[in-house]
């Protein structure tokens, strides 16, 4: 018997994968002429311009364009055009399927703004930049059949003094990085490099290595060994509330902005960002450094390694109400059950930080698509989803316990939203939450979740609302919650 094979074939390169090359070097001047990369890529075909992106807009900085610099000698036959309106540089070469051209990454700011941390930052002894105002790639990558705009890249790091720290969200001190397989959005342009006079420190949960990165000569509690035992505490807590140690590198960087020994900086400034890998923080350093505030920034910002790290949201500003309040609601409640915050302290800080702080909060009751475009544009608006999110997710957790006479919590239900995430390769969104949570209450709470959470109107806790122990009241038009010297056994109980 004869049997006829036939064979179809398809090119190869209409699958492969793109790959990217970047070399960064090392120059005395980085300061002032900022840091020189070369970009090598070879397209699909021969052409005598080519689209690359670069963000000129990133976590609320706009203008990023002005960081981007090309020099006429470093690059003999190429010339540039930016285009800012479409986060596009169109780069015109000689006809050929290779290009490779170098440019610069420059701090474009003089002294130290808050508002400009998150652009790049770039001194004589150090810099901290974010990937996705470091790395421009070929459009190319947005037409890629490959799934998530997956790439290849390779950095290699040039001529950097031996003692000069190299460390981002992938690795730690290595010149040479191979990142064969790594997505666009969620892993290459949601990371942190740094690079100067950081020191380094590592310690393992259950064999896995964590690296803390920090600069810089901290005030008041702010000592490397007392950050690093925190860190390792927090950790430690929260891979075993989720039950997941899966992370095989992982590093926290913190980085001073203004620093001054005396009081003429009357407070605290602090920002956390959680990043592939990894998050960032950058904070203001002067004798107003609170450990409180630092302990509860490691807590937050590690939370969302699930909360919106795992747990993926689907419409992200949409959806800040869930990552980023029921990260805040999980950060104080596992600062209790870790014994970080006593049960006073708890209830204390929920009741100045989160309840009363959105009551005196005067746009609180913004509807959510009104915070999907505001966000960035005001800091009232921006704290809304994580306190509205924060006293909703405590709503839920009293009636779960209720229903479940205490035998389940909201805990269940957020590690059952993980593996449906991970194993069905879901995102997060209203409708798998709602749905989620009638399995848990057996009954539709949409109206509700409507009128409090997309509405915005206050929740107002009822005695049914909350467990055996809490009372809920208005004292001088502002929320208190009360509680009695049982109900921490409950609120814990089945944990």
């Amino acid at each position: 018997m004869k049997y006829l094979f036939v064979f179809f074939f398809f090119p190869s390169i209409l699958f492969a994968q793109i790959k990217v090359q970047y070399q960064v070097f090392y120059t005395e001047n980085m300061a002032t002429e900022g840091i020189k990369i070369k970009v090598n890529y070879q397209q699909k075909k021969a052409t005598d311009s080519t689209y690359f992106h670069f963000s000129n807009q990133v976590w609320g900085q706009d203008s990023l364009l002005n960081c981007f610099k090309t020099l006429a000698n470093e690059n003999q036959k190429y010339a540039f055009k930016l285009i800012p309106d479409s986060n596009r540089i169109v780069v015109y070469h000689p006809t050929s399927k290779e290009i490779g051209f170098y440019y610069r990454i420059k701090q474009d700011y003089v002294g130290e703004p808050l508002e400009k941390i998150n652009r790049p930052r770039i001194r004589p002894d150090h810099f901290h930049i974010l990937g996705e105002s470091m790395f421009t790639v070929p459009e190319e990558v947005f037409n890629s059949k490959v799934e998530n705009h997956e790439l290849g890249v390779t950095i290699d790091w040039i001529d950097f003094p031996e003692k000069y720290v190299i460390h981002n969200t992938f690795d730690s001190q290595k010149k040479h990085q191979n990142l064969p397989k790594i997505k666009l959005w969620g892993e290459l342009y949601h990371s942190v490099f740094v690079g100067g006079d950081y020191r380094i420190h590592q310690f393992n949960c259950e064999n896995k290595p964590v690296y803390f990165a920090i600069r810089g000569n901290w005030f008041v509690d702010y000592q490397d060994k007392k950050l690093l035992d925190a860190l390792e505490k927090t950790i430690q807590s929260q891979r075993t509330f989720w039950n997941d140690n899966s992370a095989n590198y992982f590093t926290v960087i913190m980085t001073p902005t203004i620093s001054t020994a005396d009081s003429s900086f009357s407070g605290q400034s602090t920002t956390g960002s959680g990043v592939w890998n990894a998050f960032d923080i950058l904070s203001t350093n002067n004798p107003f450094n609170n450990w409180n505030v630092i302990n509860y920034i490691f807590n937050h910002e590690l939370m969302h390694s699930w909360i919106g790290g795992k747990i993926g949201m689907k419409h992200e500003e949409l959806n800040y109400w869930f990552s980023e309040g029921f990260t805040d609601y999980y950060t104080y409640k596992n600062r209790l059950r870790s014994k970080d915050l006593d049960f006073k302290t708890w209830l204390e800080d929920f009741n100045v930080e989160v309840l009363q702080a959105h009551w005196k909060n005067p746009e609180r009751n913004k509807a959510n698509f009104i915070i999907k475009d505001d966000f960035w544009k005001s800091r009232d608006v921006e704290k809304i989803p994580y306190r509205r999110g924060a006293i909703f997710a405590f709503w839920l957790d009293n009636q779960i316990l209720i229903k479940s006479n205490y035998t389940k919590s909201l805990d269940d239900l957020m590690k059952e939203l993980l593996q449906i995430c991970e194993n069905e390769h879901k995102k997060f969104n209203d409708e798998l939450f709602l749905d989620l949570v009638q399995k848990y209450l057996q009954k539709d709470i949409s109206y509700f979740f409507q009128k409090h959470i997309l509405d915005g109107q206050d929740i107002l806790f009822e005695k049914s609302d909350l467990i055996e122990g809490f009372t809920f009241d208005i004292e001088k038009n502002l929320p208190k919650l009360n509680a009695n010297k049982n109900v921490e056994k409950r609120y814990l109980s089945i944990y």
